[in-house]
């Protein structure tokens, strides 16, 4: 296996140039992001076709539309990332409380969706490219990851919050407060976020965490685009279950990224 960065770097590169060109891109019209509808389940009629598998077809690159939504704003499908507050947004909704979790988010259909707090509209590589455009890079010092290995990740630091509405009002918490249950044994002050960028295979050129579908992770798995330093619930598997101060299951939910201002 090798580390992707530089075409993933080139890709980033092209998508910017291409939102910038006049002729390319509409003129701007800065709208409101949606409120996320949660996604209804397949019929057994329709079978798999109901809900295609992210990154399954190396050959179709699960990157959805970009575009320009003004305002050092811009899309990827429904992602925007703003280059201005540094920050990217997700939507997503609630999909495990009361069992046990490994991932704070995978995308719909991902792999270890049955143990992941969040279910995110991303694909891997749309959350990749966004971290992308605000000059997240891989900490080249770091060594592959291993599934529960208890060493400390690095990378850039970043901050990961959740939003939804309650009772007409938004409310917004750090990630790791609503992942963390009373008496999973951690403080969630303790839990810090990193970028580590995932890979590309040798083989196929693949993206893992689109073929896992592993977004943001908690037990230091190597697929993942963003990881948490220390690891959380390694070792105690079933301690992590989410805390009831989230709306129920299949409630939308918004996740927010922040990368500090003037560079990772």
């Amino acid at each position: 296996m090798s580390r992707g960065r530089g075409r993933a770097a080139a890709a980033a590169l092209g998508c910017l140039c291409a939102l910038a060109a006049p002729a390319q891109v509409p003129p701007p019209v800065p709208t409101p992001l949606p409120v996320p509808t949660p996604l209804p389940a397949p019929s057994p009629a329709q079978g798999a076709a109901a809900a295609p598998a992210l990154g399954r077809d190396p050959g179709a690159p699960p990157i959805g539309p970009l575009k320009s939504l003004g305002h050092h704003r811009y899309g990827i499908d429904r992602i925007v990332v703003d280059r201005a507050a540094r920050t990217i947004t997700v939507p997503g909704r609630v999909h495990v409380l009361g069992r046990p979790i490994e991932y704070l988010a995978t995308s719909h259909d991902g792999m270890k969706q049955y143990e992941s707090l969040l279910e995110l509209d991303a694909s891997g590589s749309e959350l990749n490219l966004a971290c992308i455009l605000l000059g997240l890079e891989r900490d080249p010092a770091q060594p592959a990851l291993h599934q529960f290995d208890r060493r400390t990740v690095t990378g850039p630091h970043l901050a990961i919050s959740i939003a939804w509405t309650e009772n007409g009002h938004r409310r917004e918490v750090p990630a790791a407060q609503a992942l963390l249950n009373p008496d999973a044994g951690v403080n969630p002050d303790s839990v810090e976020w990193v970028y580590t960028g995932s890979f590309f295979s040798d083989a196929g050129g693949a993206y893992a965490a689109d073929l896992s579908g592993t977004l943001i992770g908690v037990v230091h798995d190597g697929n993942t685009v963003i990881e948490s330093a220390q690891g959380v619930g390694i070792g105690a598997y079933g301690s992590v279950r989410g805390n009831a101060m989230l709306p129920p299951v299949g409630s939308p939910v918004e996740l927010i990224i922040h990368t500090a201002r003037g560079g990772p």
